[in-house]
């Protein structure tokens, strides 16, 4: 399995074709937003192929320059080959990709009490906790949809209260004002 780092073009083919069908409307941002981000230089449409490149799986990130933390925006494996380990293979393949410049990746799954389908909330935060990620003590909502924070150490790790600063810092970078406030609350250290 490799990363190749996607062109804003093969980002916005994937964002139309494949992100409706592997997350809910709600959790999609618009892609002009991604496009934002993209020329600001701090997103990170990454593509795990197999050797013949095709694709198996994504990882969109957001990684601020000088910040010990990265925000997994979007990562799902390709209907097929889910339950197979694919996922699996695919998040250590991200977590040595990212190991040499932040010390966690913060990802955020929607929290099983407020989700439409408790059980597909569980095993998605399952999946990453036998990854090896943590559950920290950390919760937001982010436009009305409430998510159990998990960090996944890469590099080292870094404590919940740091975290929680950290992740105000992405989503402050991620959305602008006037729709952050009100729009992003954290709970939590």
């Amino acid at each position: 399995m490799q990363i190749l780092r996607l062109s804003p073009a093969a980002c916005e083919e994937l964002y139309h074709t494949a992100l409706p069908r592997d997350f809910p409307a709600a959790e999609l941002k618009p892609f002009a937003e991604i496009q934002r981000l993209l020329d600001a230089g701090i997103y990170e449409p990454l593509l795990l192929t197999d050797d013949a490149g095709v694709r198996l799986a994504y990882a969109w990130q957001v990684v601020l320059p000088g910040q010990r933390t990265a925000l997994l925006d979007y990562f799902a494996v390709r209907c097929d080959l889910r339950g197979g380990g694919v996922g699996t293979q695919a998040l250590q393949l991200v977590k040595a990709y990212d190991a040499m410049r932040v010390h966690d990746l913060l990802l955020e799954c929607e929290h099983p009490a407020e989700a439409p389908d408790p059980a597909v909330a569980r095993r998605r935060i399952g999946f990453y906790l036998r990854a090896g990620a943590r559950a920290t003590a950390l919760e937001s909502r982010v436009f009305g949809t409430r998510y159990a924070v998990l960090s996944l150490p890469c590099g080292g790790t870094v404590p919940d209260a740091a975290l929680c600063k950290e992740l105000r810092a992405l989503y402050k970078t991620m959305i602008p004002q006037p729709y952050y406030r009100g729009n992003v609350i954290f709970y939590g250290n």
